[in-house]
């Protein structure tokens, strides 16, 4: 029913079904406890060892689904992910594709649908990536909650080709994406980041090469993708950054865009 009516959103129909679930399950149980009368004429001993085992045997046959429909109550009302999501659970990184009463799915960016149980969600790290900016309407705060943390004092690693030239582009690239994100209405920004390994040689050639890569990118997901200097020696680590109001376009694009940057490297 909610699928053929399309208006209600898909975080509000997870809601909406779980409650419908935890309701029936009630009702189911009511019905069975006040549906046989026929118990009350037996012999209080046969009762007992009836339900005794009934009882036993019901508890080692739904321990695992308790303990997950429990989990999934206590997911629900503290509500730390959501569909869409980008999120790293128990190793895996990828998008929540479906939240259920005793499980999670995940679409890794590999395309593998990974099911989680949530009570291994609720004993494990959630690490969840998604931003939710707090304002709309400031840049100043806007810009301070989706900066990494090597824009922040002089946590940068800087090199003679990363020049004022780029500064100005990085800045230019929030406030565009700050200005689509105020008229979208859209209220998350998803992030995704990764590192890879460069050689030393000809590493400033690369990074023109990266640079350009990322503003054709930047097409894509809306937003150009930055880069870092994480580690400079006889081989550098470079970590990309990508912010696209579009989960579906990190499961599309980052895997060719992690692609071409590697062309780059071995080229």
């Amino acid at each position: 029913m909610f699928s053929r009516i399309g208006k209600i959103p898909i975080v509000k129909q997870n809601k909406l079904i779980f409650v419908i679930r935890i309701a029936s399950i009630l009702t189911l149980l009511y019905f069975i406890i006040n549906g046989f009368p026929s118990f009350t004429t037996l012999p209080p001993e046969t009762t007992a060892i009836v339900t005794g085992a009934l009882s036993t045997a019901l508890a080692f046959v739904t321990s695992g689904i308790f303990s997950n429909f429990v989990a999934g109550v206590l997911l629900w009302v503290i509500d730390p992910i959501d569909i869409g999501d980008v999120v790293k659970i128990s190793g895996h990184k990828g998008v929540i594709k479906s939240i259920t009463l005793t499980k999670i799915v995940i679409e890794t960016f590999d395309r593998i649908i990974v099911e989680i149980s949530n009570s291994d969600v609720v004993s494990s790290i959630v690490l969840n990536y998604t931003i939710k900016p707090k304002s709309r309407k400031k840049y100043f705060h806007f810009k301070r909650q989706i900066r990494a943390p090597q824009d922040v004092g002089n946590a940068r690693l800087d090199i003679d080709a990363y020049n004022e030239v780029i500064r100005k582009q990085e800045e230019n690239d929030v406030k565009n994406f700050f200005n689509s994100f105020s008229e979208d209405r859209k209220k998350i920004i998803h992030s995704y980041t990764f590192k890879m390994r460069v050689p030393y040689g000809e590493f400033r050639i690369k990074i023109d090469q990266f640079n350009r890569l990322c503003g054709k990118y930047g097409e894509i997901f809306g937003f150009r993708p930055h880069f870092h200097v994480l580690d400079f020696s006889n081989e550098i680590f470079v970590k990309f950054r990508i912010l696209t109001l579009d989960s579906n376009k990190l499961l599309k694009f980052q895997l060719q865009f992690a692609k071409d940057l590697y062309k780059i490297i071995l080229g």
